[in-house]
């Protein structure tokens, strides 16, 4: 029963640590409108230069963050649901070739 619970107790500890990004890219902000409940969601998408994937950050996180639209990123960030990552530290960045 103890091996069981320290194989569980590895295999959780090994797909938390999976689920940490660290991503770089240009931010770009998202709005999606639902006309029929007047309601919109704003957030932001940022697409990882080395890989090409697309992750989504909550506006709110960005904007405490004092990042926007257009800023060049690196985000280091808890993986969710659809991509969405939490931010746990972040950094702005030069612009691509100004570096």
């Amino acid at each position: 029963m103890l091996r069981v619970l320290a194989l569980l107790a590895g295999l959780h500890f090994s797909l938390f640590a999976q689920a940490e990004e660290v991503v770089t890219g240009t931010l770009e902000e998202i709005i999606v409108e639902d006309f029929e409940s007047g309601k919109s969601e704003h957030r932001f998408s940022l697409k990882d230069e080395q890989t090409g994937n697309y992750y989504f950050i909550d506006a709110e996180e960005i904007k405490k963050k004092g990042m926007k639209s257009g800023d060049r990123v690196k985000i280091r960030g808890e993986r969710g649901e659809k991509r969405m990552l939490q931010i746990t530290e972040s950094q702005k960045l030069k612009p691509e070739g100004e570096e």
